[in-house]
């Protein structure tokens, strides 16, 4: 006997049966690991988007892959620098995070973090980039469209000499890409000349400066960027890195961009009322005040002792030296600007200014040149 011929269904039955069968899930996924690697990448780049923090295996589910899968996608997306993904583990469970502010191509402000980032922009040194930025960021503060325009004109920020905007950028890659800099430099002694420095740490200022390992002399020193007269990274002149401690140790014991070789050592000085008060809001970093009876007193450590000794000079009567080392630095200044005073300065005919030549730059390869 051959097959019996299959019965075609009534129409009116398969109706009733389309009827009662269950609705499509719409939340159906594919088998677990059917998907191709780029798809499921995709798919976890849209869930990071809607939520920030996933458990592995509930992303896993999400996208419709394995967990062991999911877990070398992550992985390798964390790797690769393409989700700057954050991993924690609670036994039994791993959770992966997203940056709260992080943002595809970009970084996410909200309205009011928006209006910060414009107060800072507007504190900070003129340049076309700070303009190009300020620009960008008012036209996405819906609050108040001409809020840039107004913080720009009432802020009255510094700005930077021509060498400084022209070279900050130059000094600071030279730290953070540790690469020797090779430049043009005007020394405060008025000799001008080409030299290498490893660039340890920069100080925004007023003014710009850096503290550097001077390849010549082999000693770390603090420059100024705005005496930088020409420079260029040399990638043939191997980067000289300095200890974090001595470095710091500098920064701590430098007194506005001053800096010995000799002993630190605490030197005090006392300020009568009632100049005190605003000699108290006036003080040069790492100086601190101590109120007293009849004036204020001031406590500095630093090996930069010519430029505390200065600065009491300068108070006149008000200030009275007392540590030995500060009294004898203060009246070797004083007398000496009494004896400079009290003599008559004869009237002297300038000399004629001779034309200055340019030391020419050394043709470096390999390098990135700023001029």
């Amino acid at each position: 006997m051959g097959r019996p011929t299959p019965q075609r269904m009534p129409t009116d039955q398969v109706e009733v049966q389309r009827r009662l069968a269950p609705p499509p899930n719409p939340a159906y996924h594919p088998p677990v690991g059917s998907r191709s690697s780029n798809d499921s990448a995709v798919r976890i780049f849209q869930s990071f988007l809607r939520q920030r923090t996933w458990p592995q295996a509930a992303l896993a589910r999400e996208v419709g892959i394995g967990p062991a899968q999911m877990k070398r996608l992550l992985e390798s997306l964390e790797r690769d620098g393409v989700l700057p993904l954050d991993r924690e583990v609670d036994h039994p469970h791993v959770y992966w995070s997203l940056p709260k502010g992080w943002f595809p191509g970009g970084v996410y402000y909200q309205g009011s973090e928006v209006e910060s980032l414009l107060r800072l922009l507007a504190r900070s040194p003129k340049s076309k980039e700070r303009d190009r930025l300020i620009s960008i960021a008012g036209q996405c503060f819906l609050g108040r469209r001409d809020m840039a325009a107004l913080l720009t004109e009432v802020v009255r920020a510094q700005e930077p000499t021509a060498s400084e905007a022209e070279h900050q950028e130059l000094v600071e890659r030279s730290a953070v890409e540790q690469k020797a800099l090779h430049v043009r430099y005007y020394s405060t002694r008025g000799k001008e000349g080409w030299r290498h420095i490893s660039v340890q740490r920069v100080t925004p200022g007023p003014p710009a400066r850096f503290i550097g390992l001077c390849h010549r002399t082999g000693a770390l020193r603090w420059f100024r960027v705005g005496n930088v007269l020409a420079g260029a990274l040399d990638d043939r002149e191997p980067y000289r890195g300095a200890g974090a401690v001595e470095v710091e140790e500098m920064l701590r014991s430098s007194l506005d961009g001053f800096y010995e070789t000799g002993p630190t050592e605490e030197h005090a000085f006392f300020v009568r009322d009632p100049d005190a008060r605003w000699v108290a809001k006036n003080l040069l970093e790492g100086m601190r005040a101590e109120e007293e009876e009849g004036g204020v007193r001031v406590r500095i450590r630093t090996a930069a002792l010519p430029i505390v000794a200065r600065f009491v000079v300068g108070l006149g009567g008000a200030a009275i030296a007392e540590t030995p080392a500060l009294r004898s630095s203060v009246v070797a200044l004083a007398e000496g600007a009494l004896a400079a005073s009290s003599d008559p300065i004869a009237p002297t005919k300038a000399a004629p200014t001779a034309k200055k030549k340019r030391a020419k730059s050394p043709r470096i390869q390999g390098s990135t040149a700023i001029r």
